[in-house]
């Protein structure tokens, strides 16, 4: 017979009632004699039925042998040992190893049962399964009682039931955990910290070694100095302080980067600061334009481009600023251009309508300003001239150019208003003609010589030797060469003009090689 059996039957033994313990004056020799002869046959008797009769009866039925056991052991429960002690004694060896064997099969399933029973505990079932984990337990007492009872066979269903109900609600875990996973981080985006403090002490039990889960858990502790700084963002953006705002949210971001709804404030108040800035930077923009700053203007008109690339009111109203400084440009430059034209500043006045026509050449204001300014700068230009370099006149050429340009100043002067109207240009004509008509009216000139010297006038007369001479010549810059076999050439420069004494002396001294 198997140790288990022996366990069993050890623990199941039955401790026969003592009987009661005989007197001296009762306790004779005889008696003692016959009782051990009597021990003696019934060990011997005892031996014979186990070990002898087994070989020549049939084989047993263990199945009903097994239910009978049972049956007798429910029926029987609460009697004496001594019939537990009779019933095992009539089970066969086979039946006692049948029993061995799903006493073993109940005590690895019950082995099963309190492992996934312990790592659910130790998951908090107690929080997330309560009901589902308690029925499981009761079949599991239900399992206790037959094994109680030596129904093994019950016991092990019993367990193996209990044990694929655990194994279903462990089977739900990794749900529950993203369930309450779920539900914790929604807890802190609406910064409650009592929902939040809950679920992350359970959510630590259920998935110890989820990062995800220690990383919620971690944000738990921000949730109340995140909700303060979220707080005083709002307050700020009521106020329209919007980068303060948007300077607190940023904070509390910094506390809990993963928080979703920190995410979503920063963007919408950094829209909203964008917006603002956005407006103050076109509204200094128009308000620079109307005040015909346009560098201004075009500088916050472009702040605001950068600010929101894809709006094209910035755009359309750099286009309005650049319109407008080109207006201002040309109305600038041809007010000045008639400034200058009154002032009788020609030069200056050509220049200004050029400035205009480079803005805009179809501008007709100034093409007309510009046919009467350039011609009159010209004019002006050669009757300086005439001033400035009297002496050239005399050249013919030149003189008659001169006349030319005088009676042009003359017409000029006809066709004004009078009066007055253009005093530059009358000054500077009766400045001129004073210049050629002397240039046109010849003055003696009186010629001394040694008589040996050849002088010649250049570009007038070829005099040849002289001792003195007088000849005509208009006021102007001559040069007179003189020249003389062995001797060096001399040229001297003469000055003819009404208020000089038109006179000079020319001839060759110095001998060549002396």
């Amino acid at each position: 017979m198997s140790s288990d059996s022996d366990d069993r039957l050890r623990a199941a033994s039955f401790d026969p009632k003592p009987s009661a313990a005989p007197t001296p004056e009762t306790s004779t020799k005889p008696n003692q004699t016959g009782v051990w002869i009597a021990g003696a046959i019934g060990v011997v008797l005892l031996a014979f039925v186990v070990l002898v009769l087994p070989s020549f009866a049939p084989e047993p039925n263990v199945a009903p042998s097994l239910d009978t056991a049972s049956s007798v052991k429910s029926e029987s429960n609460g009697t004496s040992a001594s019939g537990d002690r009779a019933e095992t004694e009539e089970r066969s060896p086979f039946a006692e190893a049948q029993m061995a064997k799903a006493r073993r099969a109940a005590q690895e399933a019950l082995q099963q049962l309190l492992e996934t029973q312990a790592r659910l505990e130790a998951r908090a079932v107690n929080v997330w399964a309560e009901i589902e984990f308690s029925e499981a337990t009761a079949v599991a007492v239900e399992g206790d009682v037959f094994y109680r009872e030596q129904i093994f066979a019950e016991a092990e269903t019993k367990y193996r039931a209990a044990q694929s109900a655990l194994d279903t609600i462990e089977a739900q875990l990794s749900e529950e955990i993203s369930t309450r996973l779920e539900m914790l981080l929604a807890a802190i985006e609406s910064s409650d910290a009592a929902k939040a403090t809950g679920l992350s002490q359970t959510l630590s039990q259920m998935a110890p070694d989820s990062a995800e889960v220690v990383e919620a858990v971690e944000r738990v502790a921000t949730i109340p100095e995140v909700a303060v700084l979220i707080e005083n963002a709002r307050s700020l953006f009521a106020e329209r302080s919007f980068s303060e705002a948007l300077e607190q949210i940023q904070s509390a971001i910094s506390l809990d980067p993963a928080h979703k709804r920190l995410q979503a404030l920063a963007k919408d108040y950094r829209s909203a600061l964008t917006d603002d800035r956005f407006q103050k930077a076109m509204t200094q923009g128009f308000e620079a334009l109307e005040a015909g700053n346009f560098a201004a203007a075009k500088t916050a008109f472009n702040s605001a481009a950068a600010l929101k690339p894809n709006d094209k009111s910035p755009g359309v109203a750099l286009a309005q600023a650049e319109e407008a400084e080109i207006l201002s440009a040309l109305n600038r430059y041809v007010v000045t251009a008639e400034r200058q034209e009154r002032g009788e500043n020609w030069d200056a006045a050509a220049a200004s309508y050029k400035e205009a026509l480079a803005l805009d050449p179809s501008l007709v204001q100034a093409s007309e300003g510009l046919a009467r300014a350039e011609p009159m700068a010209d004019l002006f230009s050669r009757l300086n001239t005439i001033v400035e370099k009297s002496a050239r006149l005399v050249d013919p050429t030149i003189l008659s150019d001169a006349q030319t340009t005088v009676n042009e100043a003359k017409a000029v002067l006809n066709e004004s208003d009078g009066n007055g109207a253009m005093p530059k240009l009358e000054a500077l004509w009766n400045q001129t003609i004073k210049i050629v008509e002397n240039a046109s009216t010849p003055l003696p000139v009186t010629i001394a010589s040694d008589g040996a010297t050849e002088i010649t006038i250049k570009r007038v007369a070829r005099l040849g030797t002289l001792t003195s001479r007088t000849v005509s010549l208009r006021p102007g810059q001559y040069q007179l060469l003189g020249s003389r076999v062995g001797f060096r050439d001399v040229l001297v420069t003469l000055n003819v003009g009404v208020d000089r004494e038109n006179s000079i002396d020319i001839r060759c001294t110095e001998a060549i090689g002396g």
